[in-house]
């Protein structure tokens, strides 16, 4: 187990950035494009066929679109949506993608002392992280208490042969952005491998998948920077084969009240924005929705209790945190 605790300020690690030189190699073939809210890119170090890179791009472009159209919580029209607004109690059923996140994110949450919870979506709604515009006044108690009490995983049973849901208060909303794009991530590896593609690099949101080698021979290196440096300056290089790295941090969402800040990090137990001294969680793990999820998790449990619960499930983090 390798466990690394870095004092820094600020610092996140972000995908695909500071890669190290390829040594006059032949600079990899370079897929990208947008969605979900943000970007992807591939990366590949095998010699491929300019028609077979298009059709790879085809092929992400069109997962991706399906995926978002089933599990995202913006689109009016997504599956996850129509699930939401539905006040039946009786079991539902769902894209195979929708309860397999809701399961993974139920076994992270048991995980983690109830860290991480998909039916946290009223209070992210309450606080104004679900819109374009952030609300103007704090939520008062009594409104925090009464999403809290639809909040829960007393409240939401989830099975994935036949994948279902089902609500046990009609008002039960969920949100499975922690783990939706290491999710992807692994789709999108399985199919890039059934392609037979052994060399290359994915991007999405900034969480890197490294597969096999660059194309100089050695392990993909990715540049660990702060979230407002200069993308050509790498403060730190990790390299990476074989296994995701994700990232959570208190910088990316956040709004400020009163001289103070909040972040979009809510803690399913308390209702509230985290309070600590964490800025940034990294997860390296072969399952990238499990890094994915996990990274949220730590994130709210802050240093002290996340080092512990790390540590029991033998996980390698990297822990970035105000001085």
């Amino acid at each position: 187990m390798n466990v690394f605790f870095t004092r820094l300020a600020r610092l996140a690690v972000c995908g695909c950035l500071g890669l190290a030189g390829c040594g006059g190699e032949r600079p990899p073939a370079l897929l990208q494009g947008s969605t979900m809210g943000t970007t992807w890119s591939l990366q590949i170090a095998d010699s491929i066929p300019e028609t077979t890179a298009q059709e790879i791009a085809t092929v992400i472009r069109q997962d991706l679109q399906k995926l978002e159209a089933e599990l995202s919580h913006w689109q009016a029209d997504s599956d996850l949506t129509r699930w939401n607004q539905n006040l039946s109690t009786e079991w539902k059923e769902v894209p195979a993608a929708l309860a397999e996140t809701v399961a993974l994110a139920q076994r992270i949450s048991q995980e983690t002392d109830e860290a991480l919870d998909v039916t946290l979506a009223p209070l992210v709604a309450l606080w104004g992280f679900n819109q374009k515009e952030r609300r103007t006044q704090l939520p008062t108690e009594p409104e925090i208490q009464a999403a809290l009490a639809l909040v829960g995983w007393d409240k939401l049973e989830v099975e994935t042969q036949p994948p279902r849901l089902k609500k046990h208060h009609p008002r039960v909303q969920i949100n499975v952005a922690a783990v939706t794009e290491g999710y992807a991530m692994d789709l999108l590896n399985q199919k890039l491998q059934d392609r037979g593609l052994k060399n290359f690099l994915l991007e999405l949101g900034g969480e890197v998948l490294a597969r096999g080698n660059a194309p100089d021979g050695h392990p993909w290196r990715v540049g660990v920077q702060a979230p407002d440096g200069d993308k050509a300056e790498s403060l730190e290089t990790l390299a990476l084969r074989e296994t995701c790295i994700a990232t959570s941090g208190s910088y990316r969402h956040r709004f400020e009240k009163d001289g103070r800040t909040y972040s979009h990090l809510l803690d399913p137990r308390t209702g509230r924005p985290i309070e600590h001294r964490l800025v940034s969680v990294s997860v390296l793990h072969p399952q990238c929705a499990l890094a994915d999820g996990y990274a949220t998790a730590l994130m709210v449990l802050g240093p002290e209790k996340g080092r512990q619960v790390a540590q029991k499930l033998g996980l390698r983090v990297i822990w970035l945190e105000e001085p």
